[in-house]
């Protein structure tokens, strides 16, 4: 084991070849005789059907071809495997990748299973297999495997680093050299990070090869094993590492110090300051006063004008105001200088730098000042440092996040948009702060670099952070005012939908008031036109009344007296008896015929309701239509019946008139009963009932306007043009029951 410097170089001691690479090359050279040796025209077709023997081949294959399936056959020694079905094979010429799992995903695997579970470092294999272009590099898909027997690994190739860090060096057995930086479990192993002059990778080594990570921290170490890449999904280099599985292959060229604190102390501000000539990346130590502390992940810690975090999972309690000192490795995080994977402990308190009245714009400008002329900002750059300034609450503060636990906040200070972010398990203090709130805020500024440009590789201040230490960093200096814009927005969502909600009343109003005026056009019209023909129909039949009063029955009256003259004449003279038995007969007929013709006239003459009730003027009828008959009318009235106009007495009067008049011409009844009342349902109707204990009739069976009976008709279309109803309830030698139904309207005075 060599102590001497690592880096510089990158050779360890190279081991000699061994009998099986001998015995492959005397193997390939058979194979290049044998193809000369068929000569002709049939070479070009022999060789494009032979499958490809050498892996150098099979690496310099380009993606479209190794996409082909090209066929393989190699023999090489396993220089890695894995427990997912992927090992790596190194012939003289090259290393390649050999995956199991996806032959067998691909159904192209028809080999024995049984060796694959025996394959391991060492052993040399003879493989048929078809190439695949791999997601990074050409890989072979086999067959089969066949296992032939034992070899010495090639010798571990020391790397050019241009060469290892773009990924040339994927699946060949190499040699790197660097520093341990950290180290994180991985199944079955761990993954060591490494630091080296030309740049970081990571080592994944197995526990054979690396029994006890933490031992190796900050050591110089040689390490041998297969290179590896890895690669996004365009198949873009993204990373390099060494795959290790066997003891001895990580060899330490240079032990870590006893102590991590032996570690040489560097001021703050020279963590990475220039030097004349490269430095191993070896950890260093600093010391500071602690401002702000997330247990198990970070804090901060100041000297002077600079601060400093550091990253660290050191179960150490820290407090602002602890003095500590911390070794770690120097890391680039955010652009900016600092300490990670650091070992802590305390050496003191010291009295924490009491926050700066600075704002944020102010901090930027003097920063981007800086950075324009090329200098370092004066006083400093104020990244770490705590600060105090005043801002407005811009929206509510975010749920807590469980990867990181922190909560976030957006403030408004001048024309910057600011983060602040409170880490801790309590952050429920600020919940009730509401948007618009201005407020004072104390925190540590993190400032965020960005590269300007691809070409130009400088880094300025893009966004500026605060990380809050407690709730109480946040101070509430006015609340907002009432009228935010959340708000307001919903005051004029509310208001908009108020109109949209008047508008569409006004238009259904509006359809309703036109719908409702057509009814009752339609209604006026309607009543007018009853009215008129109401008016009509009484002067109609007054007329006719009178003209059979003044004509006809007058001339049957004259008639009459001219039969009682002849009578006396005859009794004078004392004619036959024959003729005074003719003329009894014709003065019968006569008054037959006058008593019909009067309660004719009597039928078609209406009452007058004015100044009259309707109660009286029912008992006026029915005293009228009682003469001459042997037959008694009762007239029953209930409830208030003085608010019926005039046309609706009118028209319900001639409608019993009617019904009296057929109950007394046909039914023959000794009782007649008028009842007029109130309807209890519907409200605001009129009910007149017309009863008699006649002979009755089957309803449907009785004469119509086809014999010349108009009666029942006349009374029903009348009902129809009150809106009204008629019922007509009888039987067969059980009288007759007829109701009248109509509703009490306000109809124009002068229809009245």
């Amino acid at each position: 084991m060599s102590a001497s410097p690592v880096l510089p170089g990158w050779s360890c001691r190279r081991l000699s070849p061994g009998r099986g690479v001998r015995m492959r090359a005397i193997r390939q050279v058979v194979l290049a005789a044998s193809a000369l040796l068929a000569g002709g025209g049939g070479v070009v077709a022999a060789a494009a059907a032979e499958p490809l023997t050498r892996i150098a081949d099979v690496r310099s294959l380009s993606r479209d071809e190794a996409a082909q399936a090209r066929p393989v056959r190699v023999h090489g020694v396993v220089t890695w495997r894995d427990v997912a079905g992927q090992l790596t094979v190194q012939d003289d010429t090259a290393g390649v990748w050999v995956n199991i799992d996806e032959a067998r995903k691909r159904q192209l695997w028809r080999g024995d299973d049984t060796i694959v579970a025996e394959v391991r470092e060492g052993l040399e294999l003879e493989i048929e297999a078809v190439s695949d272009p791999g997601g990074y590099g050409p890989v072979l898909l086999p067959k089969t495997l066949r296992i032939v027997g034992e070899m010495p690994l090639p010798p571990a190739r020391p790397v050019e680093p241009a060469r290892f860090h773009r990924g040339a060096e994927t699946s060949q057995r190499i040699e790197v050299r660097g520093v341990v930086s950290g180290f994180e479990p991985k199944f079955r192993g761990w993954v060591l990070r490494i630091d080296a002059l030309t740049g970081g990778f990571t080592v994944e080594a197995s526990q054979a090869a690396v029994p006890d990570p933490s031992a190796l921290v900050d050591a110089e170490v040689c390490v041998r094993g297969v290179g590896a890449s890895g690669f996004n999904t365009r198949g873009e280099l993204t990373n390099v590492r060494v795959l290790v599985s066997r003891a001895g292959d990580v060899i330490v060229d240079k032990p870590a110090a006893a102590s991590p604190f032996a570690a040489p102390l560097v001021p703050l501000d020279r963590l990475l300051a220039f030097r004349p000539e490269p430095a191993i990346p070896h950890r260093v130590r600093i010391e500071g006063t602690v401002t702000f502390a997330v247990p198990g992940q970070f804090f901060f810690v100041q000297e002077g004008t600079r601060v400093v975090r550091v990253e660290t999972r050191s179960d150490v309690s820290l407090k602002a105001g602890d003095r500590v000192e911390a070794a770690g490795f120097v890391e680039m995080i955010r652009h900016v200088g600092m300490l990670g994977g650091a070992d802590v402990r305390k050496v003191g308190a010291r009295t924490v730098p009491p926050a700066v009245v600075i704002s944020p714009e102010e901090i930027m400008a003097l920063n981007l000042a800086a950075f324009t002329i090329g200098q370092a900002p004066r006083p400093h750059d104020f990244d770490g440092h705590l600060i105090r300034f005043r801002a407005r609450l811009l929206a509510e503060p975010t749920t807590p996040d469980v990867k990181p636990p922190w909560r976030r906040f957006t403030l408004e200070q001048g024309n910057m948009i600011i983060g602040a972010l409170l880490y801790g398990d309590k952050p429920e203090a600020l919940d009730a702060l509401q948007p618009g709130s201005e407020l004072e805020v104390t925190g540590i500024v993190q400032l965020e670099h960005a590269p300007i440009s691809s070409v130009r590789q400088s880094f300025r201040p893009v966004r500026l952070d605060v990380v809050l230490r407690s709730p109480t960093d946040i101070t509430v200096v006015r609340a907002p005012s009432w009228w935010t814009a959340p708000r307001l927005l919903s005051v004029i969502a509310i208001g908009m939908l108020a109109l949209g909600g008047a508008l569409v009343w006004a238009w259904q109003l509006r359809r309703q008031v036109r719908r409702k005026t057509q009814q009752l056009a339609v209604e006026m019209h309607a009543r007018r036109d009853a009215a008129i023909e109401f008016q009509a129909t009484l002067r109609e039949r007054n007329r006719l009344a009178a003209n059979l009063h003044d004509t006809l029955l007058q001339t049957m009256d004259g008639l009459g007296f001219q039969l009682e003259a002849c009578d006396a004449k005859i009794a004078v003279l004392k004619e036959s008896e024959t003729a005074g038995a003719f003329m009894q007969v014709a003065r019968r007929m006569l008054d037959h015929a006058a008593d019909e013709l009067r309660a004719s006239v009597w039928a078609l003459r209406s009452l007058p309701m004015q100044g009259l009730t309707l109660p009286k003027v029912l008992a006026s009828l029915a005293e009228q239509a009682g003469v001459g008959h042997n037959v008694r009318i009762d007239v029953r009235t209930e409830g208030d019946l003085s608010s019926v106009s005039d046309f609706v007495s009118g028209n319900l009067l001639l409608a019993v008139q009617e019904a009296l008049h057929n109950a007394l011409k046909h039914g023959k009844p000794r009782v007649v009963t008028l009842e007029a009342r109130p309807a209890v349902e519907p409200a605001g109707w009129i009910e007149l009932i017309v009863r008699d204990d006649g002979v009755g009739f089957t309803p449907g069976t009785q004469a119509g306007p086809g014999q010349g009976h108009f009666g029942l008709v006349g009374m029903r279309e009348r009902m129809e043009r009150l809106s009204g109803t008629l019922r007509i309830e009888s039987m067969p030698g059980g009288g007759a029951t007829l109701t009248f139904r109509v509703p009490l309207r306000t109809y124009d005075e002068d229809l009245a």
